[in-house]
């Protein structure tokens, strides 16, 4: 019974501690929030009017970091909500190769713009913005699509998947540029796809070769298929002028499998079936289907091939 009451009174005095404990780190925050402090803060820095054939060398920087003197609660807003800068530099660039030079009033100037008014700059690093550019050569190659798409039962893959653009400027040396003939796309993976999907797909990287945009739009249209069964005589090819195919049978049925929203617009007309006369012994031939249809996406026959028997023809002469 003692062991129990001094069980109790021991985790009693363990959640008095642990609320203590929250209040006063409550307190603490409360304090650190208002408290006046100094934090550094990371900045993202873009650069405008750029050409696509300019390459800015490697030490011109795409991050500035800020040392900043504010109240806690408003240098937390620096990190909820961070801060870009944008400068056009396109004045900059002129000739071949050159430098691009940003000084220490100018990133002054763009940060203290965005700063709130509370907000004491004590710093940035760098303070200045410089380095050099290069024009590079170009070239218009093909984009390869490449990619595992696989759709729901019952679905189908309308045409072919539609990229934003077939062609794709690069950029690099007249050495590296006559490597390349095409470039591909990393693999686009969709699985079980029932609906049309929207999304991009990003280049394959090659290296010491930069492409106008990194990523492109692509759509797939996907819808739900149904299919059709029409009944084709067969029509025989590159028969000669004294022989006649005799087929068996002399008509097939013709599977069609067609997307529902273009059922109706489907007639036995766009479906021709034909075999080609034998130019060597066989037992059978075999059947070409051929439809004129966009919107069928396969189809079958039946049977594949037919029997067939060859007659001579007389040759009549004129007297």
């Amino acid at each position: 019974m003692l062991r129990k009451i001094r069980n109790r009174f021991s985790v009693r005095e363990i959640c008095v501690f642990a609320c203590f404990v929250v209040f006063a780190s409550l307190i603490w925050y409360a304090h650190a929030m208002g408290s006046v402090r100094s934090t550094i803060v990371p900045v993202a820095v873009t650069y405008s009017g750029v050409p696509g054939d300019v390459l800015l060398s490697d030490s011109i920087p795409t991050t500035i970091h800020l040392e900043l003197r504010d109240a806690g609660r408003r240098l937390k807003l620096y990190g909820t909500n961070p801060l870009t800068f944008s400068f056009n530099i396109g004045e900059q660039i002129k000739g071949e190769s050159g430098s691009i030079v940003l000084s220490a009033d100018v990133i002054h100037h763009a940060v203290n713009s965005l700063l709130q008014g509370t907000t004491k700059l004590q710093s940035i690093t760098p303070e200045q913005i410089s380095g050099t550019y290069t024009r590079q050569h170009s070239k218009r190659v093909p984009v390869r699509l490449v990619a595992d798409i696989t759709t729901a039962p019952q679905h189908q893959i309308v045409g072919r998947p539609v990229l934003q653009t077939e062609e794709v400027t690069i950029y690099g040396s007249l050495e590296q540029l006559s490597q390349v003939d095409s470039v591909a796309t990393q693999v686009l993976v969709l699985k079980d796809v029932k609906d049309s999907v929207a999304t991009r797909v990003r280049l394959e990287d090659i290296p010491g070769v930069r492409f106008e945009q990194e990523d492109l739009a692509v759509l797939v249209v996907t819808e739900q298929f149904t299919e059709k069964v029409v009944t084709k005589s067969i029509i025989a090819k590159n028969v000669p002028e004294n022989a006649h195919l005799r087929l068996f049978p002399a008509e097939v049925s013709v599977m069609l499998r067609i997307g529902v929203t273009h059922f109706n617009e489907i007639d036995e007309k766009d479906v021709e079936v034909s075999c080609d006369f034998p130019i060597k012994p066989t037992d059978k031939l075999p059947l070409h289907v051929t439809c004129r249809s966009p919107y069928v996406t396969l189809t079958r026959c039946n049977p594949a091939a037919v029997e067939f028997l060859i007659e001579q023809t007389k040759k009549t002469t004129d007297k």
